[in-house]
């Protein structure tokens, strides 16, 4: 608990009448902060006692919002809780939460590997990327380049032609998720 989150946070996770859901919704806010904060600023730290979020709910129960505090700006985040899951989208301060688009789907094989749920991720956002640029799901490709770090974040290309889409994708055991967002246009 000390080394993820702060003080504040702590005090927010055991004051909580559900607390587990707090929890995995501050961390999922520290995620999705760090994967929008590092594609502007790669060299950026990923510890996660560097995030502070702060949590909205209209009612006080289930986060719905909330802001992320990174080393190096705000991400504002929105929160999409079910009885099995916690997603989180977010965006920096120059972009609309609402202009995102994505999906989580679970995966109902009795085992896979993280090769399978990285194709079944790629191919579900590839999918919709097609159907957005009205392309046929062939020509389109996501690639990671390599980054400071290793691999850097995925990026987009219809054909030869890189689009001006923005990407996360993820999978942590029977999940698998995206959101996209044309930083040119609002995908709907």
């Amino acid at each position: 608990m000390n080394r993820v989150f702060t003080p504040a946070e702590q005090l927010d996770i055991l004051e909580s009448s559900k607390p587990d859901i707090v929890l995995w919704s501050l961390w999922a806010a520290k995620e999705t902060g760090y994967k929008a904060i590092s594609k502007l600023h790669p060299t950026v730290s990923s510890a996660p006692g560097y995030y502070e979020v702060k949590l909205f709910s209209a009612d006080g129960s289930l986060p719905e919002t909330g802001v992320v505090y990174t080393p190096c700006g705000q991400v504002s985040v929105c929160f999409f809780i079910s009885s099995d899951h916690i997603h989180c989208i977010g965006t920096t301060p120059d972009r609309d939460t609402d202009s995102i688009m994505w999906d989580v789907r679970k995966i109902y094989r009795r085992r896979f590997s993280p090769d399978y749920e990285s194709d079944l991720v790629r191919n579900m956002a590839g999918e919709k990327i097609a159907r957005y640029l009205k392309k046929d799901s062939k020509a389109i490709e996501i690639i990671r380049p390599k980054g400071h770090r290793g691999l850097g974040p995925p990026v987009i290309y219809a054909g030869k032609k890189r689009t001006a889409i923005d990407i996360s994708m993820s999978h942590d055991g029977r999940f698998v998720a995206y959101a996209l967002q044309d930083t040119n246009n609002t995908i709907h």
